[in-house]
């Protein structure tokens, strides 16, 4: 592909269609059902790769405004391997050594230290495909039609043969499922838990089809940020913005501008091991009870504990135990400031604070989250070692201050923070090395139970491979397809000196 005249490196507008050049992955969840994952190694020259991405880039599916897009949904991001690979000048490798550390080293290097992955879940550990020199970029398709989707790949494998791209498919296929006759939309996780519940909005953009305009209204402002927490070149929530690159080359700050950096995640779940911990321990309060709690109703409070809400998504009210709200409205811990309700070591209490006091209020943490469950659905009385677990997709403009202290500080920290009297880790994201560490649940709701805490918690998740990734948008994607020399990534006035 011949250099072509750069496009404005300056952000666009945030309104109507204007982020219509970022990947619809980064900014809208998929409406597709299922999902594969396919892993690249770029074996060829810097020439073929180019080429190869250049015959890609056809199939790759922008338009994030679109309220109802059709057919399957193509995806790339690309490690700091893959752009090495691809022989990028080395001012836009220095640009990611110094503002994007940890994509840099990649996650292998990183996850024991950054993320909490130990024991089982250490790197050298994972799938062979997540290895460091070994992922070079990762194709994600999603899709309902198996026979377009097919097709698809099959042109996907066409290429990557004829440009010397090498292919892992062994990341299993995810597929969302729905547990209500009748309600397709909806979407569970295995451990028994309703997905895709938490909305993020984001500040000035009036097309984004996940949240009408009537629902964006009623979200909290804790829940609405900044751009620049998600796309690069924007101010962040505290109107910081690295990647302004004002002192680059205008190719360069193209290049980034309204990219966004995506973490893949694979995740086993022990769902056998999982519900035995929720029947031991509803077991427990429905014997305190002395018959007023029976032991389905305690499991399911029980599950709902480890969470932070009900399977269905519903709230735990702090007075009653009882579910209260519906499912997908937003909320804060404004009304269960002590924990009664929703305790402060519960998943989704860590993972999003939204606002109250465990954690510091410094620095806020979002993350745009696209998941698919893979494996078949738990049912009692299974063979034991069937292979089940949660393919994470995330999005943000910083793996170290999002990705990373999510996952190394809030869900691996115990106490987590100041009103967390607790030392368990997060019951349902971490791996747990101490029997005797406490899961406190504040307040007196459960004492006719007999329990104030929760102990035994084991390591009911194991990464199988995580990678770091940018996600470029159609002009970044152009660029890198485009066989320039290096020409296009230098000013004119600096070309003199670059040659």
């Amino acid at each position: 592909m011949k250099a072509q005249p750069l496009k404005p490196a300056t952000s666009r507008a945030l309104w109507g269609n204007h982020f219509d050049h970022v990947q619809r992955i980064v900014l809208c969840t998929p409406k597709q059902r299922r999902v594969q994952h396919l892993l690249l190694k770029f074996n060829g020259t810097g020439s073929q790769t180019r080429r190869f991405l250049s015959a890609l880039s056809r199939h790759v599916t922008y338009r994030p405004s679109d309220p109802k897009p059709g057919g399957p949904q193509l995806s790339i991001g690309f490690t700091y391997r893959g752009l090495e690979a691809l022989k990028l000048p080395l001012r836009v490798l220095l640009v990611l050594q110094k503002l994007a550390p940890s994509f840099h080293l990649g996650a292998p290097v990183q996850a024991t230290t950054r993320l909490g992955d130990t024991g089982s879940s250490a790197p050298d550990h994972w799938d062979s495909g997540f290895q460091l020199e070994a992922l070079h970029a990762v194709i994600s398709l999603h899709h309902d039609d198996d026979a377009a989707s097919t097709e698809l790949l099959k042109r996907v494998g066409r290429l990557a043969k004829g440009f010397c791209v090498q292919i892992d498919d062994t990341v299993p296929r995810g597929e969302n499922f729905s547990l209500t006759p009748g309600r397709p939309e909806e979407r569970w996780v295995h451990f028994g838990y309703r997905d895709g519940l938490s909305k993020v909005g984001i500040n000035g953009w009036s097309h984004d089809p996940d949240i009408p305009p009537k629902e964006h209204r009623k979200l909290r402002k804790v829940s609405i940020h900044n751009p620049g927490e998600f796309l690069l070149g924007h101010p962040d929530d505290g109107g910081a913005n690295p990647w302004a690159l004002a002192a680059q080359p205008q190719a360069v700050r193209s290049f980034f501008c309204e990219a966004s950096f995506g973490v893949l995640r694979q995740m086993a779940q022990d769902e056998p091991a999982f519900r035995a911990y929720l029947k031991q321990r509803a077991r427990w309060i429905a014997l305190g009870s002395r018959g007023t709690i029976d032991e389905d109703d305690a499991i399911e409070l029980v599950r709902a504990k480890l969470c932070g809400r009900f399977a269905d998504g519903r709230r735990i009210d702090p007075e009653t135990q009882q579910p209260t709200g519906a499912p997908g409205e937003d909320f804060d811990y404004a009304g269960d400031a002590e924990g009664k309700g929703c305790p402060f070591g519960a998943h989704i209490r860590r993972m999003n604070p939204r606002g109250g006091q465990i954690a510091h209020q410094l620095r806020r943490r979002p993350l745009l989250r696209r998941g698919a469950p893979y494996g078949d659905r738990w049912q009692e009385g299974e063979a034991p070692g069937i292979e089940r677990g949660l393919l994470g997709l995330f999005f943000c403009s910083s793996i170290e201050n999002q990705f990373e202290h999510l996952l190394g500080e809030w869900a691996d920290r115990v106490p987590m923070g100041n009103l967390d009297e607790g030392n368990a880790k997060d019951p349902l994201a971490s791996r747990h090395e101490d029997p005797d560490a406490s899961f406190v649940l504040p307040g007196d709701a459960l004492q006719r139970g007999g329990v104030t805490e929760f102990k035994g918690l084991k390591p009911f998740v194991r990464t199988r491979g995580t990678a770091y990734l940018l996600y470029p948008t159609s002009d970044g994607l152009e660029q890198l397809a485009t066989e320039d020399h290096g020409h296009l990534w230098v000013d004119a006035v600096d070309r003199e000196d670059y040659e």
